[in-house]
């Protein structure tokens, strides 16, 4: 899909606790409160009498202050235009629109408006990834904890949130992102050569920590001459056992008899660790899900994530 460029960005609460927002997101509109305030006044844009409804309202219930910004935010709402941009937080995701170029509305549960192609929590680059509030910058999923009905996302130098908002829904990274990920593929694909020379010994040692490194336990010895496995590990997690063959180089026909002989012996899978892969490895089509080949670049992605690439650079000369 093409891009958007929007004006301003706001968060919007859709009802107390977000007690509208399944229904205002499945229907594809926002829903707002307010009920006191008068839709013919909004319609006629009588903003002098909102005022005086809003600050009554404040009276009555005895609050001193939060006339002004309760008035802004309401007026915001209703001048927003379809080159705004709209952001709620609902059941773990980000979810976001632009207004449809129409009047407030009032139905049986309250004041809202139409959006223009509905709420999404996909970014605009045809991803299938949603937009998951933990992914999202701690800049922009803050205004979850904001007490009030709709805030403005700030649009200065210092505080770029609008930026960020937009890079978001396109789909799109921060430029020195994408070029730390150039470094990282980079220096992957130059682990991978180094990994080609470690000795068989190096090649157990170092299994042996990316799987500790991840959080199992190993329960065997380190090598030795169990058949069909180097070594055993536990993941506590999830109560199973795996099971690790490490090559220093392998084939495909080296493949293919693990892959024949290896029954899962109460293992939840068997690891096919492998340094200095011949070719012919590349080309099998594995279809056993309880059979992994970590080789290449998945194994020199591991290296990195898991801080062990300066343990590589040690051991190799």
């Amino acid at each position: 899909m093409e891009k958007v460029k929007f004006e301003n960005a706001y968060y919007i609460k859709l009802g107390a606790k977000g007690g509208w927002a399944e229904k205002s997101i499945n229907n594809g509109i926002v829903r707002i409160g307010w009920k006191d305030v008068s839709l013919d006044d909004i319609i006629n844009g009588n903003w002098d009498n909102i005022k005086k409804v809003i600050k009554k309202d404040y009276d009555d219930r005895g609050k001193k202050s939060g006339t002004t910004n309760d008035y802004n935010a309401l007026k915001l709402f209703c001048d927003a235009t379809e080159h705004d941009v709209f952001i709620t937080f609902h059941k773990g995701m980000m979810y976001w629109c632009n207004l449809a170029d129409s009047p407030v509305e009032k139905d049986d549960t309250s004041k809202f408006r139409k959006t223009k192609n509905g709420w999404s929590c996909k970014p605009l680059n045809g991803s299938s990834k949603s937009l998951n509030s933990n992914d999202i910058s701690g800049r922009i999923s803050k205004t979850q904890a904001f007490q009030g009905t709709l805030c403005r996302y700030k649009d200065t130098q210092q505080d770029n949130e609008v930026e960020i908002i937009n890079r978001i829904i396109n789909g799109s990274q921060n430029p020195n992102v994408e070029e730390i990920k150039k470094f990282k593929y980079e220096i992957c694909k130059l682990t991978i050569e180094l990994l080609q020379h470690l000795h068989w010994k190096d090649c157990e040692i170092l299994s042996d920590l990316i799987f500790i490194q991840s959080g199992w336990r190993r329960v065997s010895m380190q090598g030795g001459s169990m058949e069909f496995t180097d070594m055993e590990y536990f993941d506590p997690i999830n109560n199973e056992k795996y099971a690790v063959q490490i090559k220093s180089g392998a084939s495909k026909k080296d493949f293919e008899k693990y892959e024949r002989d290896f029954s899962n012996r109460g293992f939840r899978k068997l690891f096919f660790v492998v340094f200095n892969p011949e070719n012919s490895l590349d080309k099998v089509k594995n279809e056993r899900r309880d059979i992994e080949i970590l080789s290449g670049d998945k194994l020199a992605a591991l290296i990195f994530d898991l801080g062990l690439l300066e343990w590589v650079l040690n051991k190799s000369f």
